[in-house]
């Protein structure tokens, strides 16, 4: 199916005063703007996150997708709530149902009068405001959103800290104790080596965990060790 108004509804949008792709809203403002959507419209759209400077979208009527670098606004989420309502691309009704929105609940409020000489004069086709699903559940009785500052609020960028393997916590316990362990390998098998107060002992592991927790065993022993030095020699 062909989204043959998607450039002029952008092109409309960016010619508006209440278009602004600047992140001026904080996660939590964005998801406290979709709860109060979902009670209106008696629906269970989910509001996602995603770090890059590609589109926002609308997903299967019940989920929405914002980027934290331009999207975090309130015309942006209307635009994608409109999506959710009408399951339309950028067409007529979707173009009815956000000039709707955006009239009874953005904080600059635009009129119906303005929103229709500006669809009019960017030649943007719209359906009957009246036969729309924002007709019968919006009244004077909503208000709009607050009006925020719009200055913008950074969201620190998530990264997943990855788990370290076994293999690499023992090598970080050699870098810290090389001085007292030495590690072989044959064949398949491991065969690991530690000297603890002049003595060599060595066993074979199957695991690096194996070897991991040998290795911590050392490490507390060879402490223990020193430990009774100091204090002997301080008696």
């Amino acid at each position: 199916m062909r989204d043959i108004q998607r450039q002029k509804v952008y092109d409309w949008e960016d010619s508006q005063s209440w278009m602004i792709k600047d992140s001026y809203l904080s996660q939590k403002q964005c998801q406290d703007v979709i709860k109060r959507l979902n009670k209106i419209f008696k629906r269970r759209v989910r509001l996602r996150f995603r770090n890059g400077h590609g589109n926002c979208y609308a997903f299967n009527q019940n989920e929405i997708m914002i980027r934290n670098e331009w999207g975090r606004s309130y015309s942006v989420l209307l635009h994608e709530y409109a999506h959710c309502i009408t399951n339309d691309l950028h067409g007529a009704r979707f173009v009815a149902e956000y000039c709707l929105l955006l009239h009874h609940l953005h904080p600059e409020q635009p009129s119906i009068k303005d929103l229709v000489k500006s669809l009019n004069d960017a030649n943007v086709e719209f359906a009957d405001f009246e036969r729309t699903t924002c007709k019968k559940r919006l009244s004077k009785r909503h208000k709009p959103f607050e009006d925020v500052s719009l200055v913008v609020i950074p969201e620190p960028k998530r990264y997943i800290k990855r788990r370290m393997s076994a293999k690499k916590r023992v090598q970080k316990l050699l870098d810290e104790w090389g001085e007292y362990y030495d590690v072989q390998y044959y064949d398949y098998a491991m065969l690991y080596y530690v000297n603890i107060n002049g003595i060599e002992h060595g066993i074979e592991f199957t695991s690096w965990k194996q070897v991991e927790d040998c290795l911590l065993e050392a490490i507390e022993q060879k402490l223990h060790l020193h430990k009774d030095y100091i204090e002997e020699e301080c008696a």
